[in-house]
Formats: structure tokens, sequence, C-alpha cells
């Protein structure tokens, strides 16, 4: 009997651990929004793509558009509204390379993390879904 005990702890123990969990982000000030765009980088807009440490603003997804940055081993993909507060006319970020800032508040965020590294609020950008196919980014919520 103990054995079988032994036995199903560590098998219960090896398909949570198998599991991925994926984390919801939950936040008052930005709604939840249904979208996929593909990206092609071979266009002159989202060439810079190709290179580490690169970001751009995709206007035509999401709340308020898309930053875009790559890491040099992966992709992002972020919100571009301010996560700390509601959408205005001011709260459309621009990347400026690792980083990018809220005019309204001056809130800026990492574009490697999501964090926020100055400025004052709770919630780090919101991450929508990147995948690389070629030379095409296919990005979606």
């Amino acid at each position: 009997m103990k054995n079988n005990s032994i036995f199903f702890i560590f098998l219960l123990l090896l398909v949570n651990s198998g599991c991925k969990k994926h984390t919801k982000y939950n936040n008052p000030y930005l709604e939840d929004v249904s979208f996929s765009i593909e990206i092609n980088m071979d266009l002159p807009e989202y060439a810079p793509l190709q290179y580490a440490n690169n970001s751009v603003l995709v206007h035509n997804a999401g709340i308020k558009g898309v930053l875009v940055f790559n890491t040099g081993n992966s992709y992002n993909a972020f919100e571009a509204s301010d996560p700390n507060h509601y959408p205005s006319p001011c709260s459309t970020m621009q990347p400026n390379q690792f980083t990018c800032k809220c005019d309204c508040e001056n809130n800026t965020y990492s574009l490697h993390t999501g964090q926020l590294t100055s400025g004052e609020g709770e919630y780090s950008l919101k991450p929508y879904h990147i995948v690389k196919s070629g030379n095409k980014l296919i990005i979606s919520n």
C-alpha cells in the first residue's frame, strides 16, 4: 500500500510539472480584445524587427496598437496603451528601442520584460501571443 501511495504522488507531481500554465492578464483599465495580425518583416516599416533590440508600433491591432520588440532571442508583443490608466488620446506609448513611455503619466516600461521602470502604477504591460514563421510575425490575443 505504501508503494502505491508513493507511486501515485510521484505520478501526480509528474503530470502537474508537465502542464503549461497560462496566466490570465487581469487589468481593470484595459479590455480584452480579440485580434490576429500578421506582419511581414520584409516590409520597410517592420524591417527594424529583423535586428536585435529594435521595436516598432503596429497601429491596426489591440486597443491602441501593439508594441513589438526583438529581444535578440525571441520577440515580445505588448499592448501600446499604458496599463495603469484608462485609454485616452495621450495613452498610446511610443517605442524607444528598449522602452516605451506614456505621455499622460510619464510612465516608462521595459520592452524586454513589460515591467514598469519609472513612474507609478501596479500593472505591467499587457502581453500578446507572438509566433515567428519565416520572416513573418503572427500576433494575437
